[in-house]
């Protein structure tokens, strides 16, 4: 037939796949001051976000198999999308004998969460071990000698806060340059913040 065409002389060209390129999902990635950041937040359904180097989540959400691995959880409120895979996450890491977590919360809702974890432990008869923590707005959790987290107030329809990671650096302040390292025992002997903290 005239003016037509077969399929077989057409030229098909096929976007590549960018799921499976390796390359466009390394350049999808988002890093905040060099750090790497996983995760999702549909509002309403889950939030979880994850830094994977630094070995901490924020908010478990549904219990994203990834969050799993990460040994420090900071929730910043008791919403379902927020905290309702939290057994999840701590039964799942029993399960693979890794070590306990160390899960922080809002003070206010320790209790509750506490609370939880005995409901959970009844149903499913399983130690669910993990080691709970209560931060106040304000307080600060070290996560290692280099590295803490300070809790700050958010405003939100219940109690909630959030999280600023900060690196600590054995770097002096300006105003302690030129002192002694007796003078800057003493100084740190009394309480004094003599290097500087960079939030992440």
């Amino acid at each position: 037939m005239t003016g037509s065409r077969s399929r077989d002389s057409e030229q098909v060209t096929q976007k590549p796949n960018s799921d499976s390129d390796p390359a466009s999902k390394k350049a999808r990635g988002l890093t905040i001051e060099g750090y790497p950041v996983e995760g999702l937040s549909i509002g309403g359904h889950e939030t979880c976000i994850i830094f994977p180097t630094l070995n901490l989540s924020f908010d478990i959400g549904r219990c994203p198999q990834r969050a799993i691995s990460q040994d420090f959880l900071f929730i910043s409120h008791a919403h379902m999308d927020h905290i309702g895979g939290l057994p999840m996450y701590v039964a799942t890491r029993g399960l693979y004998s890794m070590k306990p977590p160390t899960i922080i919360v809002p003070t206010c809702i320790k209790e509750v969460v506490e609370q939880l974890f005995e409901v959970h432990r009844k149903m499913d008869q399983s130690e669910l071990n993990h080691n709970l923590v209560g931060l106040d707005v304000g307080e600060e959790f070290y996560l290692r000698k280099d590295l803490k987290v300070k809790a700050f107030k958010t405003y939100h329809v219940i109690p909630s806060q959030g999280y600023v990671v900060y690196s600590i650096k054995q770097k002096l302040k300006q105003e302690y340059i030129g002192l002694s390292g007796n003078e800057i025992k003493n100084l740190k002997s009394s309480g004094v913040e003599v290097g500087l903290e960079n939030p992440i």
